[in-house]
């Protein structure tokens, strides 16, 4: 999730990273962009959006579905052992879905510099998580560390800044004042270490910002059956390993802290590395029923494909924690629903207290435990009417405010993780800054010089270590291990099965069925039904001449009567077939019309968030719409009017795909054309900027299948004509139509 200036907890500004230390300019309100809120209602208030909100609710019931098996499994668990068993079962799920993890490699750690703040040193440090993949990190040291016995230390991952570390300034100092050594590092495609750089504008990325750059570095590890996720992780898992080689660090006593998206690297590294001896999750904890009907999917490592329909959900990254201790932070105003985190509190609660039956707490007067009412003001455990004393595991801190708004509960998160890392501390007295707001916390690093927060010389590595390692880099060199260079053929009655399973395919060749009227429409626009109660766009040409005649479903982007430049091509084209004596079909897929989201860069393209969202419900939209044209096919070859041994079909660009995945589904579509389709999934791999790919994705296409596949397969059903690289623009607006010319019978 992007940023937003009410995050106290990150707010030092990506204005701060290049060199202004002033709270007045670090707290320069973002672009109106930079909230996903008000632009979500703008969104569904759009009528043109209501066939993608539709078919987003029709995801999200498949989601809801899930979601409440999955409820009802945890509820079956009564004891210990069955919950050890379900943690054991869902960390293997976990490391399944996100990809194996990277092996260890030295780390190569170096201290490149320091600063001298009041009472703590800042150290600037850059090492390695892979092999040539550094990692810029600034070390907190409290004054007095070396040689007073080994500390406790805490890993804090930035929220969606551009700032990366420099954002995590005024915290890290906070826990530094405690006694805490604090190690802060810039996650991938933030501060330091932008994966997309725009040549022409230093510090600038290709992919606009932190939500753009890890959507774009995500399309590639998807085609293996990796995730973005898993390269995140790893970092930070690499960060602990340095703490814990660091002489004045107890191992044992190593916490993690992360607001926002360093709350989704905090929940998911907590949850997979026992080491994080106690862990603070905040403004990022809610549940999928609650996030994805208010704000829906967001960044690529919070959005692991087929993560729900494997029966997984928020509540799973804290109940995989149990028992080490552990502390939800919410807001009461925060973007990701309150309610959903209280609900996934009260379900991890009753999870914890099968291993410390302190996290229940202690009916109050004998009552049975019920839910409070939301506080307005900075309170503890609000989930049950339990007295839950502050020794137990599981605790939930929370406050006023709106998305990352933690000084308010600054002082109990600190106490916190005193408490849990510092036996003998006083943790009900922690320092806290004098005077209120996240100005009191910049005050600690006021003397601080700008460059402190700058490891690299360039402040770039990309432009300081010119043959670094990159997602992009790291991805294709697995690639080459995982997917042979030359796939075996595959025998046709084995792929139809294969595509599938890894489009989340449901259609089957002559199993719609339609009524007598709207088979005997005639021609002119056609309210056509999809699966799931949704409706598509379409159009209809029927000839005067009676008997049968060849039919010719047309996939379009959006309404043939349209003013722009493709619409009218397909106009065209539409009229011309049906002048020749067919029966002509022109079908939006779904969404039908195409709608408008929140484009994390335009890379990504206008799918993006709605392929996030189909992806954890184990579909895609290939899968959605090749369900669409073997429904068409199904309405063609019904009709009374049309001869069902000559049904042919067209398309171009990402509907091309759609309908090769089709064509090997559905033997009736006699003819296929295609124009301007991606020419094979290896040569995105390949691609070092993917532009407008999310539509043409599908997780772990590439261990299965790839498109010269289903080429051989169609064999001389199939005329293609222009294919595109991996490199280049695959975005629906630039794909150009193959028009008139070249029509099928």
């Amino acid at each position: 999730m992007i940023q937003v200036v009410s995050s106290a907890l990150f707010a030092l500004s990506s204005a701060t990273c290049a060199g202004l230390s002033s709270a007045q300019t670090a707290m320069q309100p973002p672009a109106p962009a930079q909230n996903a809120v008000p632009a979500q209602r703008s969104r569904a208030a759009n009528p043109a959006n209501a066939s993608r909100l539709q078919l987003e609710q029709y995801l999200d019931g498949l989601a809801t579905q899930d979601e409440a098996a999955r409820a009802a499994t945890v509820a079956a668990i009564h004891t210990r052992a069955q919950a050890e068993a379900r943690q054991a079962k869902v960390r293997a799920q976990v490391l399944s879905l996100i990809g194996a993890l990277p092996q260890r490699t030295p780390l190569n750690a170096k201290f490149v510099g320091d600063a001298q703040a009041d009472g703590f040193r800042i150290r600037k440090v850059i090492f390695e998580s892979q092999p040539n993949f550094f990692v810029t990190a600034l070390l907190y040291v409290p004054d007095g560390a070396a040689g007073s016995g080994k500390r406790a230390a805490i890993i804090i991952s930035p929220g969606h800044a551009p700032s990366g570390k420099a954002g995590d300034a005024p915290i890290a100092a906070i826990f530094a004042k405690n006694g805490f050594i604090v190690l802060s590092y810039d996650p991938i495609g933030q501060g330091e270490r932008l994966q997309y750089p725009d040549p022409a504008k230093p510090g600038a990325s290709l992919a606009v910002r932190p939500t753009g750059e890890h959507g774009e570095a995500s399309v590639q590890p998807m085609l293996i059956g990796d995730t973005f996720a898993r390269y995140e992780i790893w970092d930070a898992m690499r960060g602990v390993d340095l703490l814990a080689s660091l002489p004045e660090v107890d191992p044992h006593r190593i916490g993690a802290l992360g607001c926002s998206g360093g709350g989704t690297i905090t929940a998911l590294t907590g949850a997979l590395d026992t080491r994080i001896a106690t862990i603070g999750t905040a403004c990022y904890i809610t549940s999928f029923d609650a996030l994805l009907p208010a704000l829906g999917p967001q960044d690529a490592e919070q959005s692991t494909p087929h993560f729900i329909s494997s029966s997984l959900g928020f509540p799973d990254w804290i109940e995989l924690a149990a028992p080490r201790p552990y502390a939800v932070l919410s807001t009461y105003s925060d973007m990701f629903p309150f309610a959903g985190a209280r609900s996934t509190v009260i379900e991890a609660r009753r999870f914890y207290s099968l291993f410390d039956p302190a996290s229940a707490g202690t009916p109050v007067g004998g009552a049975a435990p019920s839910i409070p009412p939301t506080p307005t003001v900075p309170a503890l455990n609000t989930d049950t009417t339990n007295a839950v004393s502050s020794q137990a595991r599981l605790q939930w801190i929370t406050g006023p405010g709106g998305h990352g708004a933690l000084m308010p509960i600054m002082g109990n998160i600190v106490s916190f993780f005193l408490r849990n890392l510092e036996p003998g501390a006083d943790a009900d007295h922690p320092f806290l800054p004098a005077g209120e707001g996240p100005r009191a916390a910049m005050a600690l690093i006021a003397s601080v010089p700008k460059d402190a927060f700058q490891v690299t010389p360039t402040g770039q590595v990309a432009t300081s270590y010119p043959d670094c390692a990159t997602v992009y880099s790291l991805n294709k060199k697995r690639a080459a291990r995982l997917i042979p260079a030359h796939r075996p053929l595959i025998a046709f009655d084995k792929l139809g099965p294969m595509i599938r399973e890894a489009i989340g395919a449901e259609a089957k060749p002559s199993a719609s069925k339609f009524d007598a009227a709207f088979l005997a429409a005639k021609s002119g626009p056609l309210d056509f039904p999809a699966s799931g109660g949704l409706h598509l766009e379409a159009d209809l040409a029927i000839p005067s001449s009676p008997g049968r005649h060849p039919a010719i479903l047309m996939l379009v982007p959006n309404s043939i009567h349209g003013q722009d430049a493709i619409a009218r091509a397909n106009q065209a084209k539409f009229e011309s077939l049906a002048a020749r004596g067919n029966v002509v079909l022109a079908l939006t897929p779904r969404p039908s019309p195409p709608g408008t989201d929140d484009m994390k860069a335009p890379l990504l393209g206008p799918f993006y968030l709605l392929s996030l969202r189909a992806h954890l419900v184990g579909r895609t939209l290939v899968g959605l719409r090749a369900d669409d044209v073997i429904r068409a096919v199904d309405y063609l070859a019904s009709r009374a009017d049309v001869d069902p041994a000559h049904i042919s079909a067209h398309a171009s660009g990402h509907l091309g795909l759609v309908l090769l995945h089709a064509g090997v589904l559905d033997r009736r579509i006699r003819a296929i054309e295609v124009d301007h389709v991606l020419s094979s999934y290896r040569s995105l791999v390949d691609a070092p900027v993917p532009t407008g790919a999310p539509e043409d994705v599908i997780p772990g296409v590439l261990l299965h299948y790839d498109i010269p596949d289903l080429e051989r397969a169609l064999g001389a059903r199939l005329k293609e004509s222009d294919p595109l690289s991996g490199t280049d623009d695959l975005s629906q607006d630039s794909t150009p139509l193959s028009v008139i010319s070249g029509a099928s019978p």
